[in-house]
Order: structure tokens, then sequence, then C-alpha cells
């Protein structure tokens, strides 16, 4: 992974380029492989001191003139973002061998070197403070626990945007505050300190952008109308296959019965009518040896929307998704009894988190909850998670008198791996 980029929270804290060009405007030569389509990839004018872009830079307080001696961080060193998370702990049994257990991903440790860039003594006592500050992430309280979203580029970014370059790691806080290793004194006074800080991702995938290839906003609206349908009650009537080792003249003991899964008395069931939408998703360039996580978000537009369900079909061959909507076939399911008019549902594969947020327009807040998630029928909710490279089939049912002329909604697939 490329050290010349960090972001955490939507601060950024490393910027070699930036570090770079205000550090020179005042002769100070810094050794560093040069990213020239850095400032463009993340859409900044070209750094340079004298024209004041340094009004710009995370670091600056009009009410600090210090602030103005703090010249940048640079990317010295990162480890912890190339190897592979995956542990898993065998259990010795009474006989010979083991039982392996199941393999699990732990959370990814990443150990950054950086350096600050002063131009006196006071600046640098600044520069430790505001770094430790934007360490400790975003000011929300789900942030404190859940942690922040840390972007960085996997190499110094050339595709339009830094798209292709572009990282994403989730629910990642700080580990070590930032402590000064070492002090680099320059002629003029200036100072280069290097710092080490430790960050932990509690989720340690590392996410690309979503993939190219898939559909934008879908409008529910113009969905074909399926009258009388209940579609918990398909279900029901999928068959499993049968062992043809069981011999029908002897029955195998049977099993006791499990718990009843609890259902929300809230899940709406029975027969309605419902808007059906199919879509594929098609995405170009989907890697071979990565999983793919969708990320699903829904606008109900002027309507509250009830008894949402989205299916996900695996479809490698591009087929027709109307041949492949068999909900006995489907992957994965998500219901959703309850989504409130003028409001944006997100579900994140990526964080498997799902959020509801509420725009109150008395008095311009936005209010955020979890709304329950189902699987199918009302059962248990799995996480969608596709471990093969494939082209993905989509069906939205929404009840038709609930489903608002502008509702709307986009998937996207996103890529995970063990490493960038």
């Amino acid at each position: 992974m490329w050290d010349g980029y960090v972001e955490l929270a939507g601060v950024e804290i490393v910027n070699t380029a930036r570090a770079a060009a205000y550090a020179g405007a005042h002769g100070i030569d810094i050794a560093c492989d040069d990213c020239g389509e850095l400032a463009d990839a993340l859409g900044d004018d070209p750094y340079d001191w004298y024209a004041g872009v340094q009004d710009s830079a995370p670091w600056f307080d009009p009410t600090r003139p210090e602030s103005r001696r703090f010249l940048g961080v640079l990317g010295l060193g990162v480890t912890g973002l190339e190897d592979g998370q995956s542990v898993r702990q065998p259990t010795d049994l009474i006989g010979d061998g083991v039982a392996l257990g199941p393999l699990r991903r732990k959370g990814r440790e990443m150990a950054f070197t950086v350096g600050l860039i002063v131009l006196d003594e006071a600046a640098l006592s600044y520069a430790i403070g505001w770094l430790a500050a934007a360490l400790r992430g975003g000011a929300c309280e789900s942030s404190a626990c859940q942690g922040d979203e840390l972007c960085m580029f996997a190499s110094c970014p050339t595709s339009p945007g830094g798209s292709e370059e572009l990282r994403r790691l989730f629910d990642v806080g700080l580990l070590e505050a930032p402590r000064v290793e070492s002090r680099t004194y320059l002629p003029g006074g200036a100072i280069i300190a290097n710092v080490g800080f430790l960050l932990m991702a509690a989720t340690p995938q590392i996410f690309s952008e979503p993939l190219p290839g898939v559909v934008d906003w879908v409008s529910l609206s113009d969905g074909a109308v399926l009258f009388g349908v209940d579609p918990d009650k398909v279900y029901a009537e999928c068959k499993d296959a049968v062992p043809c080792v069981d011999d029908p003249e002897c029955e195998r003991p049977r099993t006791p019965p499990r718990p009843p899964v609890p259902r929300s008395p809230c899940l709406p069931s029975g027969k309605a009518n419902f808007r059906q939408t199919l879509f594929r998703l098609d995405p170009r360039s989907a890697p071979d040896w990565f999983e793919l996580v969708p990320v699903v978000e829904l606008e109900p537009g002027k309507r509250d929307m009830r008894r949402l369900i989205i299916r996900f079909w695996n479809n490698p061959a591009g087929s027709d998704c109307a041949k492949l909507s068999d909900p006995c076939a489907a992957c994965f399911d998500i219901s959703v009894p309850y989504v409130p008019k003028g409001s944006i549902l997100l579900v994140d594969g990526r964080t498997q988190r799902a959020v509801v947020q509420c725009p109150q327009e008395d008095t311009g807040l936005v209010a955020s909850a979890a709304p329950q998630l189902y699987g199918p029928a009302g059962r248990s909710f799995e996480w969608p998670v596709f471990a093969c490279p494939t082209g993905v089939c989509v069906e939205v049912l929404s009840q038709r008198e609930h489903t608002a002329v502008d509702a709307r909604v986009r998937v996207s697939l996103v890529a995970r791996g063990d490493a960038a």
C-alpha cells in the first residue's frame, strides 16, 4: 500500500505531495517519490504555499499563528496492510488429530511512521497536538466504539479520480497515540520529527471502489404489477434435496425439534399487490480471487414503504433475469418491514450495517436509526457475500400502494480482499 496519502474520518492525515510543496517553498528539499497526479485525483488545486493554498490544509487554524509554520505530514512507511488476516484455532480431539475449527479474520493492526515538517519548536508542539486530535476520529458518538473510514491508495493514483487505486477500510480507530521517535534539525531552525502511531481496523478486509458496469439508480414505480402475491408462501413450497441413502422402509431417528425463529409482529405477511423491479448487475473486471459484497441504497420518496423485499441470484452467464427469478434459488433475501417517506435506506455489505437516515425539515437535523432486517419469510438475516466472480440478478418487491412515483434504488458491487 502506498504511504503517500492517508485520510481518516474525512480528514487528510498524510499528504506527502502537499508537504513536499510547502517545504520546498521554504527551501527545504524533501527527497521523496514524486506523485504529481495526487492533487488531481483528490480534486485539489496544485499545492503552492505562496498562492495561499495552505489555507485549505486541514491543520490550518487562523487563531493559532504556529499552525502556518507547520508545513505538512510525510508518509514514511506503513505495515500491516499487506498481510492476510485469516486465522484458525484448532482443538485437540480425544483421539488422534484435531478439529480445525472455523476460519475467521482477526482485526487488522496498522503501524504508521510519518514525518512532521515544522519551522520551529512551537509549530512542532502544535503539529503533534493536531495529529493526536485528528487520529481520534470522527466526532459522532458511533465512531467512538465503531471506528471510522480510512482511505488510502494502493499506489500513486494515475486513473481518473484515482478510482482504480483508491482503497477503503472501515471501523478504524486509534490503538496507540502518536509518539515522537526522532527529530532532525535542519539549517535555519526547521525540524523534521519522525512520529509513529497504531491504528486498528475492526473490519479487516480492504475494499476497492464499486465495480464498473453496474446499474445506476433504478425507478421502482415502473415495475411490473403482481396481483394477489404472498412472497413468503413460496418458501413453504421450496423442496430440499433428499439424501439417497435413506431407506424408505426404515426411518432414521427423528432429531429434536429446533426452537422456532421469532418473527416480528410488525413484519407484514399474506397476499398483497406488489411492484416487481428486476435488473442485472453485470460488472466488468470482476476480480477472480476476491469476494463481492453489495451496497444497497433506497429512497422511498413521497410515501412510506412497507414490506420491502430485495433478492439476489448468481448470474455468471449474464442471462435474462426474468428466467432466473425463482425465489427458491435465490442466494440472499433482505426484508425490511418499513422505510419512512423522505428517508434514505443504506444496507452496506462492507460494514455489515444498515441505517435509515430521516431528514427533518423543521429543524434541519438528520435522525439515524438501524432498521430491522430479515431473511427469507422473515427468518434470520444473512449478510450477502458472493465468494466467486459473478454477475448478479436483483429483484425488488414493494407493495404497490406503498410505492411512490419517485421511489428508486441503486445497488453496487464492491470487491474486498485481505490486501490492497
